[in-house]
């Protein structure tokens, strides 16, 4: 009896439950935003960067513009009171005219952009649009040596396209622009110059100006800018 009570006792005390685990914290979870990796932060940073370095490059080509318009209009000048009172009027007001009309067009395109100076689309049509009127200025500098020389020696060839073409560039401190009217300036000059008689001395010594000139362009470059900039596109 008292075996069997001792065991009701037994069976009747309550059993203790496993005390609950406490749930595991939760890990802080970071925004999506934060989620990114380092190095896609770091791409984006050098590409702003470019483009900061882009849009400097552009700025700065386009201040530099007017001078540019300024030193061809001045050359142009220069020429018609030194060397070009033996050569043909009509000729040399032909010659005047197409490089009156390069530099108004530099003139144009320069105020069009200046009004939004530092937009990035402004700016590359801008460097674009001079590209293209360097190309005719260059072209018609040089037939300045059929239009406007008189007398086409290798000393007065070599001054007027390679002097003008040298200061061109250091102007614009920009190879790819100041070769747009190197290239076309100095093959024009040459073809004039040898269309001329006795003019494959002067020839010659156009050709070895233009590369002189861009031989210096080029190293001049590579010098001064750092080679992290990016061109214009």
């Amino acid at each position: 009896m008292a075996v069997s009570l001792r065991m009701t006792s037994i069976s009747r005390t309550p059993v203790s439950q496993a005390p609950a685990q406490a749930p595991e914290p939760q890990k802080p979870t970071l925004p999506a935003a934060l989620q990114v990796p380092a190095h896609a932060y770091l791409a984006r940073l050098a590409a702003l960067h470019d483009e900061a370095a882009e849009t400097a490059y552009l700025a700065n080509l386009l201040g530099r513009a007017p001078w540019a318009a300024g030193l061809l209009g001045a050359a142009a000048l220069m020429t018609v009171l030194t060397s070009a009172q033996s050569a043909s009027p009509v000729a040399v007001s032909v010659w005047v005219a197409l490089v009156a009309i390069a530099v108004a067009a530099i003139g144009r395109t320069y105020g069009k952009a200046i009004e939004v100076p530092f937009d990035r689309e402004t700016l590359k049509d801008f460097a674009r649009s001079l590209s293209a009127i360097l190309l005719f200025a260059g072209t018609a500098w040089g037939a300045g040596i059929f239009l406007a020389l008189a007398n086409v020696g290798p000393v007065a060839a070599l001054a007027f396209t390679a002097t003008v073409s040298a200061l061109l560039a250091a102007i614009l401190r920009a190879r790819d622009v100041a070769f747009c009217f190197l290239v076309p300036a100095t093959a024009m000059g040459a073809f004039c110059a040898l269309m001329r008689d006795g003019g494959f001395a002067a020839m010659l010594a156009l050709l070895a100006g233009g590369l002189l000139v861009a031989g210096a362009a080029i190293l001049f470059e590579r010098v001064t800018i750092p080679a992290s900039r990016t061109q214009h596109g």
